[in-house]
């Protein structure tokens, strides 16, 4: 059985050596847990961008829940970071005040009364002291630094990617076969490791977003390569950036949803905000970033001022988000969603003063009304408007009155976490998954089919540690609500392509729009760029209880 812990938002900043033609710094791991290994669905960071020489500041949320004993975090660095913490719920706050807000169609009701539904919400919302003399042990260097927050942590090196693996494992990391080259090619390059545990008197409800600096001239960048032994298919990945000018990816796709294109349910009064998006991301072969929300810093305090967040710190995270607004003249909200075969390449993000703001406000007004309230009369749903199964998917009706996913050859169903509406809500549903990325074995942990169904129409595979389920010929895959982690194979009805989620395409005037891009031909990889290492989900590794 998979540990039960909850991934928010995890990573960790790799600073970039202060060098005449430095390089983009990466980072990798995993997360697991009592040797399991532990989906990560959704990350949140803050960069805040200052002047040369101060360099970038990364806030990375970390959401834990399990053994405080079980937790541990590393990830390479080329240099030892300074650290500090934020308060808990600063991530939180600024994500909810400029999430996107949908102002939904017109309806009527008993002749003709207005009525108005909002998809997400309609008003704004939404260590000090000296360190210790490094010890040796077995020709690895661990260097220990005060303690940070609830962080006790630790920065540990070798020459010897071998022994470095050895003593990893030796000190409940786990380093799995297929983990080892991406541990050995860092070592190689000349990075240390940093890990981070919870101190002793520290408990899960005591950890708090961690602050990474790197002084010297860097660019914000996400090394997202490693990413895809813990990313689970179609991860969220939100990134602010705080700065004195606007962002925008640099090497990645820039888009903007067009409101037209948006499905509206008038049943369940919602939106396929990211069922769309996934949908646009995989068209530049998940090579984007979604503009959500960008403007002065003076406009987002007040998006801030007015947000309802019921947290213990929440006048404490208004407090630091203050700070950063004072500080930084803009702010900038991207997004995207990825899997990880997508994650070849680290997005790098850049000032482009030729960009103008956007509105975290998407538009349906302009529509037609619809009366609500002629029962039969309430229009349906569009079939498999509000499901996107993943690149080269289809979307099918099934028996069981749900949308069900039909994969292709080399892809199998597995069970995911995705946002509805505003994204304030989780739902499961089912998605399709490249069954070759698979680093982690059913020997290095647990035959992860052990005790797992698809039912009479499908076979279990293990993928990543995660049972999955490849359908027989005329069934697609659902998710099975009686089941944990669950997922049927059932028989289909009419299988639909993926522009079933464009509003535009399936009943909706005018033409279709083409996203809106700003990119560049230059890669992360380039050495012409400081780089900043953010590391999503392989920063991260859980500890192996002790026997």
């Amino acid at each position: 059985m998979k540990h039960l812990m909850s991934v928010g938002a995890v990573g960790a900043v790799a600073c970039a050596a202060a060098l005449l033609t430095p390089t983009p710094a990466d980072a990798c791991g995993g997360f697991f847990c009592s040797n399991s290994p532990v989906d990560q669905n959704a990350e949140r960071i803050l960069f805040e961008v200052h002047p040369p020489p101060e360099g970038v500041t990364a806030v990375v949320e970390i959401s834990y829940t399990g053994d405080p004993d079980a937790f541990s975090w590393i990830v390479p660095v080329p240099e030892t970071p300074n650290l500090d913490v934020v308060p808990v719920s600063t991530l939180r706050l600024l994500d909810v005040a400029t999430a996107p807000s949908i102002i939904p169609p017109p309806t009527t009701c008993e002749g003709g009364q207005n009525r108005s539904f909002f998809d997400g919400d309609a008003v704004a919302e939404s260590g000090g002291g000296a360190p210790p003399p490094n010890a040796v042990d077995d020709g690895v260097t661990v260097e220990d630094l005060p303690q940070v927050g609830a962080f006790d942590p630790e920065v540990i090196s070798s020459e010897d990617p071998q022994a470095l693996i050895n003593w990893l494992n030796e000190n409940d990391y786990l380093i799995t076969e297929g983990m080892e080259p991406f541990v050995e090619q860092y070592v190689n390059e000349g990075y240390k490791f940093l890990g981070l545990k919870l101190a002793p008197d520290q408990g899960v409800a005591d950890i708090s977003p961690i602050k990474f600096t790197c002084p010297s001239e860097m660019m914000p960048l996400v090394p997202i390569r490693l990413t895809g032994v813990s990313a689970e298919p179609e991860m969220g990945i939100l990134t602010f950036v705080a700065g004195n000018e606007r962002y925008a990816p640099q090497n990645f796709r820039n888009l903007q949803v067009n409101p037209d294109q948006l499905q509206w349910d008038y049943n369940s009064f919602s939106s396929n905000y990211y069922p769309l998006v996934s949908w646009l991301i995989d068209q530049e072969g998940g090579k984007a970033f979604v503009t959500e929300y960008a403007d002065s810093s003076t406009a987002t305090q007040s998006l801030v001022d007015n947000a309802f967040l019921f947290a213990a710190d929440d006048e404490e995270s208004r407090e630091y988000l203050r700070g950063v607004f004072s500080e930084f003249s803009n702010i900038t909200r991207l997004y995207t969603r990825m899997s990880g075969w997508e994650m070849d390449d680290d997005p790098v993000f850049a000032p482009n003063a030729n960009l103008s703001a956007v509105s975290r406000v998407l538009d349906l007004s302009d529509r037609d009304p619809v009366e609500v309230c002629g029962g039969d009369d309430i229009p349906l749903a569009v079939p498999c408007g509000n499901t996107y199964c993943g690149a080269g998917a289809m979307c099918a009706s099934t028996v069981e009155g749900m949308d069900g996913c039909v994969c292709g050859e080399g892809t199998v169903a597995r069970q995911i976490t995705a946002p509805v509406a505003a994204g304030r809500a989780l739902r499961q549903t089912v998605v399709c998954q490249d069954s070759a990325l698979n680093l982690i074995s059913a020997e290095d942990l647990f035959d992860p089919c052990d005790g797992f169904t698809c039912g009479d129409n499908g076979s279990c595979m293990g993928v990543n540690g995660f049972p999955t389920c490849r359908c027989d010929d005329g069934f697609a895959a659902i998710t099975n609500f009686a089941q944990p982690n669950g997922v049927s194979c059932v028989a289909t009805g009419d299988v639909f392509e993926p522009n079933q989620l464009n509003f535009i395409e399936v009943g909706g005037p005018g033409d279709q729009p083409v996203p809106m891009c700003e990119c560049t031909s230059s890669s992360s990889h380039t050495s012409a760029l400081f780089g900043m290492g953010l590391l999503f989900g392989l920063g991260v590794l859980v500890r192996r209880r002790r026997s």
